[in-house]
């Protein structure tokens, strides 16, 4: 009986569920530990739920929001499965088998689950590193394969951390989320981007932060300071960074009238946060400013800023939120929007500037519902995505 489960990359938890079921079914008493992971905090959410709905109980399983395979148990997993996403980039699927095989215990076991066109390449894999390969199974779109660890792959793999302890280490412990690496101009001002396996907006800047910054860039100058130079400057935040475009732009092209303290990084996306991260960092290094202050950037996991509420504001108040939502299809009537405005109220200062940019559509929903103590400063349209500015003013509730 396994002691010690991992579902990685879990989605909504089928697997990690199932296996935690079906070990407290199989021996009353089971003190073992499944554990669900995967990069998107929505995911984790949805896990814990579907484990309550099962009658899991929390001490049988938890979830994360961590990359594949973080964090091993002292003695190994004694078995992992996935269903690994297809999408998540070659040089990651190949990382997965030895990374894999490594974090198991002497006995442990490995039971993934491919779509058929990968699965030469997993095979060959699994070979190559002289792994046992234990079951196999072909199925009409998909193959299971079950293999073991061997001498060579047996050993400690490092645990994720994201906290500011870590810093710059993603890349160096994580080097198959690598992409590549690109310079890029927006508005004259350069800056650079490793892009990480796992992030949107890899190859050019998206067109949201695009316009969001074109719009900033004529409001540079124009925009009161919130605090007077040479006063402690407030945090910023930026919500749903991608590959960390907007804040790396922000810390090479350093605009005046903005404020520029501790930077925020929160969404779904742990990958996108710890992408961010790096390329910011990089940026202010470009640009001369590694003092402890600016260098100090902060990751939260969040699904939005409503749900995330207390989280987010416990980090702020903010001078300044920059705002790129990921639209989540809704049921019940619901309008999400509705929500986001009172959040992003309670954690901006007054005087603080709200910048967010949708396509079109959402932007004018978003618009329609602004809260009273709002300032629309700027609005522009540009490749489809509408950016949109607001100063929080000072009876803003």
């Amino acid at each position: 009986m396994p002691r010690s489960v991992l579902d990685a990359g879990c989605g909504t938890g089928i697997l990690g569920v199932c296996a935690a079921r079906a070990l407290d079914a199989a021996r009353a008493g089971w003190d073992g530990l499944a554990v669900a992971q995967d990069r998107d905090e929505l995911a984790r959410v949805f896990t814990l739920y579907n484990a309550a709905l099962n009658g899991v109980p929390p001490a049988s399983l938890t979830a994360r929001t961590e990359p594949l395979l973080a964090g091993p148990p002292e003695e190994g997993w004694d078995l992992i499965l996935s269903n690994i996403p297809a999408k998540t980039g070659k040089p990651v699927l190949l990382d997965f088998v030895s990374r894999s095989a490594a974090c198991l215990s002497a006995g442990g076991r490995v039971m993934l689950v491919v779509v058929n066109p990968l699965a030469g390449l997993f095979r060959a894999r699994i070979a190559g590193l002289g792994l046992p390969l234990l079951y196999e199974e072909p199925g009409r779109e998909h193959t299971v394969f079950m293999y073991g660890r061997n001498e060579q792959t047996a050993g400690r793999e490092p645990a994720f951390d994201s906290g500011a302890s870590n810093r710059d280490a993603f890349p160096q412990k994580w080097p198959a989320y690598i992409r590549g690496s690109a310079q890029y101009t927006m508005e004259k001002v350069s800056y650079r981007i490793d892009a990480f396996h796992g992030a949107a907006g890899f190859d050019t800047p998206g067109g949201a932060v695009q316009t969001a910054v074109k719009l900033l860039n004529r409001l540079d100058g124009r925009i009161k300071r919130l605090v007077p130079a040479g006063q402690p400057e407030p945090p910023i935040l930026v919500f749903e960074p991608d590959q960390g475009h907007f804040p790396a732009w922000l810390a090479a092209s350093k605009p005046v009238s903005l404020p520029a303290g501790r930077r925020v990084f929160a969404g779904r996306n742990i990958l996108s946060l710890e992408a961010s991260r790096h390329n910011t960092l990089c940026a202010l290094k470009t640009g001369g400013n590694v003092d402890g202050g600016e260098r100090e950037i902060t990751l939260l996991p969040a699904v939005d800023p409503d749900l995330d509420r207390a989280a987010l504001a416990a980090l702020g108040p903010y001078g300044l939120i920059a705002f790129f939502p990921e639209a989540v299809p809704q049921t019940g009537g619901t309008e999400r929007p509705d929500a986001w405005w009172p959040a992003l109220a309670s954690m901006l200062l007054p005087g603080g500037l709200l910048i967010t940019a949708l396509p079109a559509s959402g932007a004018e929903r978003f618009d329609r519902r602004k809260l009273r103590g709002f300032t629309r400063l700027g609005d522009l349209r540009r490749m489809g995505f509408r950016a949109l500015a607001y100063r929080r003013d000072d009876d803003g509730q």
